[in-house]
């Protein structure tokens, strides 16, 4: 479409900053409220195993991504 701008690129750039910055801070807050959700309002035996297993999966999977984001940083 123009030949100063390579829209292929673009492209790559708006989906690596949609996933990375955006979906990162989404699956963040998730794993938030599912670790609220498993610890309950009441005593230490109101806790549900499946939410605080899931907020597990969320927070595991934030700190793959901001390793992930570090490694490709660093290995240039």
């Amino acid at each position: 479409m123009n030949r100063y701008v390579e829209l292929a690129a673009v492209w790559k750039v708006m989906v690596t900053g949609v996933g990375g910055g955006v979906g990162l801070v989404a699956i963040y807050a998730l794993g938030l409220v599912e670790l609220s959700a498993g610890l309950g309002r009441g005593g230490p035996g109101d806790r549900r195993p499946l939410p605080l297993l899931l907020a597990g999966v969320c927070f595991l999977i934030v700190v793959a991504g901001v390793g992930l984001g570090l490694y490709t940083l660093l290995a240039r």
